[in-house]
């Protein structure tokens, strides 16, 4: 798209290569949802594309008789879908075990869907979203015919984003993301019109310069003989078939389009269709006064204290962390707590038995200094998750007067209250969930739930107390009980399980924006993942709940 071998690109032309990378760069710069398998994945499938233009090409070439033959179809495209398959599933379950997930009955839907596609690229020998090979003006029935295949990507397009606001009742597409897709659309469809119209006029040249300019009449006999006709009505003829079957494709275009990007466009950027459900207002301690304005919480247990150490002095050079304190809670019995706390500058350290995790760390906290707590508390592992996003995402959204809690992992992932599970095989088999959520709420319903992830998050001391002190001590005796449930089964269900490292840590972990009543789905759908960070036209209240 880029190069061209046989002839100097316009000025035009520049013009529309120009407006399209601006287009993508729009597209990609509006995206607040990126994740690195979705662009490792993107990028590989690209690749994948390329490549298998330029097989085509040289098999069409040096191999002309079997080019159209099923088995070089299946090479090409079977190829491609195995390794994108493997490598999207292997990035987001991060394991190689994500690959045989993906055969599991709750897929089958994209697999049929995703079997169907493949099978009729093969067929047709052609990619559905865009054609792989160049124009050729002896195949085009009218100038605008090979921009046909771009309107396959904005049906599909609108399609997908029609689905995603039917069922999650949100979708991400923003009005910049609109534009920028649109305008590129139109430059793709203008190259096709371009490159056809140069084409066909060369064609055209040719043409004249064959008829003999002593007469008006052409030589055209269907069963290939000689003979004269009249080249005035021969052409009408053709135009007026021309016409006919642009003006049956655009109505049929029209309808599709209309059909898919209304609704769409109607659901997805109004707020008076398909809102999220009333949000519950939180139990929340006005009456409690503290006396630290912020303390970070540590759970430590043999990481180097060097980068213990820096991840403090990183955390203070924030204008809002400044003057926090610092508590380290070290579950290793060999530690040197006094030099831990000498080379790290921490306000106090406590050894804790190692047992549950950082969720245990946590519970024990908020338990020992109920009456002791922060404005807000900070609560970390010793090796924070995503260091690259983390700290951006303090600076920009941790606010010491709006900030009742703020999740400071993965963002957007939500479950049913009552069968609650996500893409990583983890699932409320207990129904812990709706039971802590009634217990809070007084059997208030319980729809949907925000997950949380990483254990690192930012919550309020009002939040922490507007929850019965009972609910903790339950959690938090399910870690340090042998005997209790969670470390028995049903809820084992066959997996290892031990004191230190119980299966119960990560339902817990999921746990924390239910437990800090902070469900509201509309941080769900505005919160940008850690790798994008923004999201053009937020705020700071996209990522959490406020305690007003």
């Amino acid at each position: 798209m880029l190069f061209r071998s046989k002839e100097r690109r316009s000025q035009l032309e520049i013009a529309r290569i120009f407006l399209a990378l601006l287009a993508c760069v729009g597209i990609l710069g509006a995206e607040y949802r990126l994740h690195v398998a979705g662009l490792v994945t993107a990028i590989l499938a690209l690749l994948l594309a390329g490549i298998a233009r330029a097989l085509r090409q040289f098999i069409s070439e040096q191999m002309p008789d079997t080019f159209h033959e099923a088995r070089t179809n299946i090479l090409l495209c079977g190829t491609g879908l195995v390794i994108t398959g493997t490598v999207a599933t292997y990035h987001a379950e991060e394991s190689w075990s994500g690959f045989f997930n993906a055969l599991q009955p709750n897929h089958f839907l994209l697999l049929a869907a995703n079997a169907l596609f493949t099978a009729t690229a093969m067929l047709i020998g052609q990619s559905l979203l865009s054609p792989m090979d160049e124009v050729d003006s002896g195949t085009a029935i009218y100038p605008t015919e090979y921009s046909w295949y771009y309107l396959t990507p904005v049906l599909m397009v609108g399609a997908l984003g029609l689905a995603s606001t039917l069922t999650l009742r949100r979708s991400y597409m923003s009005w910049y993301q609109l534009i920028f897709f649109l305008l590129s659309m139109l430059c793709m469809v203008g190259a096709s019109n371009l490159n056809n119209n140069r084409n066909n006029n060369w064609d055209k040249l040719q043409a004249y310069e064959n008829v003999p300019n002593n007469d008006d009449r052409c030589l055209v006999y269907s069963d290939g003989g000689l003979g004269l006709a009249d080249s005035d009505a021969t052409r009408s003829a053709e135009e007026r078939w021309r016409r006919r079957i642009v003006l049956q494709r655009g109505c049929l275009a029209l309808i599709l389009l209309s059909g898919v990007w209304i609704p769409y466009l109607m659901f997805n950027f109004s707020e008076n269709i398909y809102r999220a459900p009333l949000k519950v207002n939180p139990t929340v301690d006005y009456g409690y006064t503290p006396e630290v304005a912020v303390e970070v919480v540590i759970s430590m247990y043999k990481e180097p204290v060097e980068d213990v150490a820096t991840l403090i002095s990183t955390l203070k050079a924030m204008p809002n962390l400044r003057e926090s304190q610092i508590q380290i809670y070290v579950k290793d019995s060999e530690a040197n707590i006094e030099q831990i706390r000498t080379r790290t500058g921490a306000n106090k350290v406590t050894t804790l038995p190692n047992i549950g995790r950082e969720g245990e760390t946590y519970l024990h906290h908020i338990l020992d200094n109920w009456d002791m707590l922060a404005q807000h508390t900070v609560f970390l592992q010793a090796d924070v998750h995503n260091p690259r996003e983390f700290y951006p995402r303090i600076r920009n959204y941790f606010h010491p007067l709006f900030t009742g809690m703020l999740n400071l992992g993965w963002s957007g992932y939500v479950c049913s209250c009552e069968s609650c599970g996500d893409r990583f095989n983890w699932g409320d088999t207990t129904h812990l969930f709706p039971h802590i959520h009634d217990r809070i709420n007084n059997s208030t319903s319980c729809e949907n739930v925000l997950l949380s992830y990483k254990g690192q998050f930012i919550v309020s001391a009002r939040r922490i107390r507007g929850v019965d002190k009972s609910v903790y001590r339950f959690l938090h005796e399910s870690f340090t009980n042998s005997n209790s449930w969670a470390h028995q089964e049903p809820y084992l269900q066959g997996r290892p399980d031990s004191m230190s490292a119980p299966v119960y840590g990560y339902t817990l972990e999921r746990m924390w924006n239910l437990l800090f009543q902070c469900n509201d789905m509309d941080v769900a759908w505005k919160c940008p993942t850690l790798l994008s960070g923004y999201r053009m036209g937020g705020s700071i209240e996209d990522c959490q709940c406020s305690d007003d």
